[in-house]
């Protein structure tokens, strides 16, 4: 969760230099440990490379991995992206820019999709211990209590998920996908989204009540190591290695969960099919016409979204496209 859901909160304001400084924790691992992570990783099509060429007749999609959070290295690692964006007809993309005013609209205008307007607050809802960690964690971040209390389960995962060295700089959204958006903004590029402005609030709003209170468990656990996750998360993206923080994250999540281990598996399982690959299925029906219809485009989407049986590269792959790695990335 915490790789994913710093996205939402880049739509309203995304840290402007969020370069977390911790130790690697992938690189802290043991030999075995990796060697596990490793044997894991490679099991899956398509574990590595954050940039991608795909060919279908006269059909050409360029896949970009993004990273939701910024970074200073971002700049010249993305160097040999923009000659790829600057000849797209048509570039698509979890939210554009439209996308984007849409959701600040919506959730400046309708407070009660990010607080509790009526019911028990988190208080009430979590044991004692829970809520002074959770309150300690927000606190670090400049948020008290009071207001805490009643923040909705979802939008105070989303704010965890963010540990205070991404959120000192909240000011300038200028992560991978934000920089793409005012490339093609420059260029006069068309730009569109993969998805409707309300999709995120239908995911986090189909939960029950236990489910709503197991994110902000899993968002606790990760927050324990918040500027070592980000940190760690960085350095792996930038390897291309965008598989091996999924599943870093996973056996990271399920072992600091308090939580049977089954459990944290289940609450992990759950969180990836919403967030990951029932959008990856929805966003190929907007894809391959998109492709079919326009001889060359880009599509960029969080990194976590390439690889695996049901990522958006396989899914490409069952389409009939042939897809190679581009160098560099």
């Amino acid at each position: 969760m915490r790789f994913i859901l710093p996205f939402l909160l880049s739509f309203l304001a995304a840290p402007a230099f969020a370069q977390c400084v911790g130790e690697n924790l992938i690189a802290a691992m043991s030999d075995d440990e990796r060697n596990r992570l490793n044997a894991t990783v490679q099991q899956q099509p398509f574990p590595e490379g954050n940039l991608w060429h795909a060919q279908k007749g006269d059909s050409t999609i360029h896949i970009m991995g993004t990273m939701h959070l910024n970074d200073s290295r971002l700049t010249s690692y993305l160097q040999p992206l923009w000659p790829i964006i600057d000849s797209a007809d048509l570039i698509l993309l979890e939210g554009d820019r439209a996308t984007m005013e849409q959701l600040k609209t919506e959730m400046m205008t309708n407070p009660s999709i990010m607080f509790i307007t009526d019911g028990a607050t988190l208080p009430e809802r979590l044991t004692e211990t829970e809520w002074q960690e959770l309150s300690q964690q927000m606190s670090a971040r400049g948020l008290p209590a009071f207001m805490v209390s009643k923040m909705r389960p979802w939008y105070v995962s989303m704010l965890l998920a963010l540990p205070p060295c991404a959120m000192a700089g909240m000011k300038n959204p200028n992560g991978v996908d934000h920089r793409i958006i005012n490339r093609a903004t420059k260029h006069n590029i068309p730009t569109a989204a993969l998805e409707p402005f309300d999709t995120i609030f239908s995911l986090f709003g189909g939960g029950d009540k236990d489910e709503e209170l197991d994110m902000i468990r899993m968002a606790l656990a990760g927050a324990q190591s918040g500027d070592a996750m980000i940190a760690t998360m960085m350095e792996s993206y930038l390897r291309g290695a965008h598989l091996e923080i999924w599943e870093f994250s996973r056996k990271y999540s399920v072992e600091k969960m308090d939580l049977p281990k089954e459990k944290s598996m289940e609450i992990f399982a759950e969180m990836e099919a919403k967030m990951l690959t029932d959008r990856n299925e929805n966003w190929m029906g907007v894809i391959l016409p998109a492709a079919a219809k326009n001889g060359n485009i880009v599509v960029a989407v969080g990194a976590a979204h390439l690889s695996g049986k049901q990522g958006v590269l396989n899914l490409l792959a069952q389409s009939g496209y042939e897809l190679s790695r581009i160098q560099g990335f």
